[in-house]
């Protein structure tokens, strides 16, 4: 127990990032966004937030009102995974409208972000499901509940990144590997910051979330693959 004293004041920071990363693609857009996305920036919020609360519980002692919660959070989870599953189709509608005469990512981009949300939804769901097989053991399932943190966190990071650096450079000179590589370097060193305060480095959980930032930086490869386009194309239909 005494490794996670003050976990709940560490995991202040996630819910910081995710927040000032995804306000300027949520509220300014508030009346118009799809009832998917409100249901889903709600319940990441609310998870970041249980993050927060649950061991401030265990640490105050307070096992029975942080096992009710916990109850509550895995029905959060779920709602978190259906909906990250829901919202699949965004890259494809942006795919669709394509036009490579205007400035922006190519068309691969969004493919690839597609294939890399698709999976870091399952991973969080399975971040989850291995917290609750090691509930009975603290430091297992302590660390797969902070995990889950950080396979969330990437998406609003990612948009926070973008607004900055659209701020900073004329965007028919953006360059998307520089806004992705400019995300990373703050994900990596937070998530090896929190590994090693927590003695979890070589945890699988630790190396899952490091292996993420890989197949972030292969978006433009995973999605300029036509078998992978086409795949998705016919998974996933939109109106």
């Amino acid at each position: 127990m005494e490794k996670y004293k003050n976990l709940h004041l560490w995991m202040i920071l996630p819910l910081v990032i995710i927040q000032v990363g995804i306000f300027n693609f949520y509220w300014p857009k508030l009346t118009t966004t799809s009832w998917e996305f409100h249901i889903h920036y709600w319940l990441v919020t609310g998870w970041f937030i249980l993050m927060i609360i649950q061991p401030y519980l265990i640490e105050k002692g307070k096992t029975s009102n942080h096992r009710t919660l916990g109850m509550i959070g895995f029905l959060i989870a779920g709602g978190i995974v259906f909906t990250s599953m829901s919202l699949l189709d965004i890259p494809l509608k942006r795919a669709a409208v394509y036009d490579p005469s205007r400035p922006g990512p190519p068309l691969s981009f969004y493919y690839g972000t597609l294939v890399i949300e698709l999976i870091l939804g399952l991973l969080y769901g399975f971040a989850v499901i291995q917290a609750i097989r090691f509930r009975k053991k603290l430091n297992e399932h302590a660390w797969w509940m902070v995990c889950s943190v950080f396979y969330l966190m990437m998406p609003a990071l990612g948009r926070g990144m973008i607004v900055l650096w659209r701020a900073l450079v004329p965007i028919e000179k953006l360059n998307p590997m520089i806004v992705a590589l400019s995300a990373e370097l703050i994900f990596i060193p937070l998530l090896i910051l929190y590994a090693v305060r927590f003695g979890k480095v070589k945890h699988p959980a630790t190396i899952i979330g490091l292996l993420t930032v890989l197949l972030r930086l292969l978006r433009v490869p995973i999605g300029s693959s036509e078998a992978i386009q086409n795949f998705l194309d016919g998974l996933i239909k939109w109106n």
